[in-house]
Order: structure tokens, then C-alpha cells, then sequence
């Protein structure tokens, strides 16, 4: 196939087009030819995606690291790889040797992943970080934008800071169910050592408990802070009477 489409669709065209060979040569296909394959390019490429993914969600969103990390391994996963390649049609244009050739292969997951992360390390090699940055944030767009909403999963961000912090899981407590059985609100809190750190009501247990853990969230953020400034010496003095 014409390599100036999957250009077009890059956005990016190779001056090296034997850097573009490379990065569609399989394994199968470089035995045959005797020429270098993908693998090297996959594993630049691999560790390029992965910087530039987590530099994204490090600037963006405030998550506890285990959040994060959550976060760009989905992104980073080898079904999202496969997909982003797909939509690119990138598995037509890899070379594969005389006995892989069928459309099966060419659509397989892990060959379509690979061959995406060795183009990310040819543009590397060619243009440096800045432009192969701008084109995995071009073609992540969406994803990495939609990442935020993960933040309001605020009892999966409690429980890693629960672990963290009181080496221990959130308890979560039903104190009201308000209302008829169509129209009932729940009341629910959570607890940490025996105390509770925060309440929160919702149509749902899982309402309220989402509410309860943004609650508590806030309340270890704010204990946090306010350590921080006593320790600094920063803290605003209190007012003295008279």
C-alpha cells in the first residue's frame, strides 16, 4: 500500500524512509530479507509512549501514584495500542514474512501495539521528543482528556491513601436510609481507626459512599496541609483576644 497515506494520517512524513521501513518490517519478514526488524524501534518507542503518557497525567491531574500508575497502564495497554493502530489502518502496511501473510495476523493485537511504539521511535530518532510528544497527544487526545473523569472513583483514591497513610481499608457505614423504598436517600460514613472522616448522602449506597470518600479525601488533604504548615513554621498565627 501507498506509505503516503499512513503519512497523511501520522501527520508526519519521513525524510529517513528507511526508518519507516524498519518501524513496518516484523521479525517474520527482517529473516527473510536479512535486514534489521521493528524490535529495537518498539523498545524506544514503548519507553518514549510511557514517558510521554505519564508526564501527561503528572501535569494534569493531582492523583495519589497509585491512580496514576492505573491510569497509564490502561492507556499504555496493548488492546489501546492495537486499537489507535487500527484506526490508522497501520496493519496493512507492516511486512510480514511469506508464512504470517493473512489478514488475521495482520490484525492481531500485539503486532499492531509493537508496530505503533516503533513508529513512535522512528519519529523520535528522526525529529526528536517535542514532535513525537505532539503526535501521541494528538492521537491520545480523547483518552487522556477523559482520564479525569476517573477522579470521581474518590473510593478507589481513598482506599490507596488509607493503605498509604493508616495501613488499613476505609470502613463504610449505612447511618440513615430517608424516604419511601422509590424515593430513598442513603446516609453513609467512613471510617479510619475507629473515626469518621467523612459523611455523605446519595439515591445509592454507592452514591453516598462516593460522597463520604470525597468528603474524607478532602479531610486527610486538609490535615496534610495543615501539618505541613505547622512543620514550615508558614501557619498564620492564631488571634489573641483583646
Amino acid at each position: 500500500m501507498d506509505r503516503q497515506n499512513l503519512e497523511a494520517r501520522l501527520n508526519y512524513q519521513f525524510r529517513d524512509q528507511s526508518l519507516l521501513s524498519q518501524a513496518l518490517r516484523h521479525e517474520s519478514f527482517a529473516q527473510e530479507v536479512e535486514e534489521s526488524s521493528q524490535e529495537r524501534l518498539e523498545f524506544l518507542g514503548d519507553s518514549i509512549l510511557g514517558m510521554v503518557v505519564a508526564e501527561f497525567l503528572f501535569r494534569h491531574y493531582d492523583l495519589p501514584e497509585g491512580r496514576l500508575a492505573q491510569m497509564k497502564a490502561v492507556l499504555v495497554s496493548t488492546e489501546h495500542l492495537a486499537e489507535k493502530a487500527r484506526q490508522l489502518e497501520l496493519g496493512e502496511y507492516v511486512e510480514l514474512g511469506r508464512g504470517q501473510q493473512h489478514e488475521s495476523n495482520r490484525q492481531r493485537a500485539n503486532l499492531l501495539a509493537d508496530t505503533l511504539e516503533a513508529i513512535f521511535g522512528a519519529i523520535f530518532l528522526e525529529s526528536g521528543l517535542d514532535t513525537v510528544r505532539e503526535l501521541i497527544l494528538r492521537l491520545f487526545d480523547q483518552e487522556l482528556k477523559a482520564a479525569g473523569e476517573w477522579r470521581k472513583d474518590y473510593k478507589s483514591s481513598l482506599q490507596e491513601v488509607a493503605q498509604k497513610l493508616f495501613q488499613e481499608l476505609p470502613e463504610y457505614q449505612v447511618l440513615e436510609e430517608i424516604g419511601p423504598p422509590h424515593d430513598r436517600i442513603f446516609v453513609v460514613q467512613v471510617l479510619l481507626q475507629g473515626r469518621s472522616f467523612g459523611q455523605g448522602e446519595g439515591r445509592s449506597k454507592r452514591e453516598a459512599g462516593q460522597r463520604a470518600a470525597e468528603q474524607a479525601l478532602a479531610c486527610i488533604e486538609e490535615a496534610d496541609l495543615q501539618q505541613g504548615e505547622e512543620a514550615s513554621g508558614t501557619r498564620p498565627p492564631e488571634r489573641a483576644d483583646g
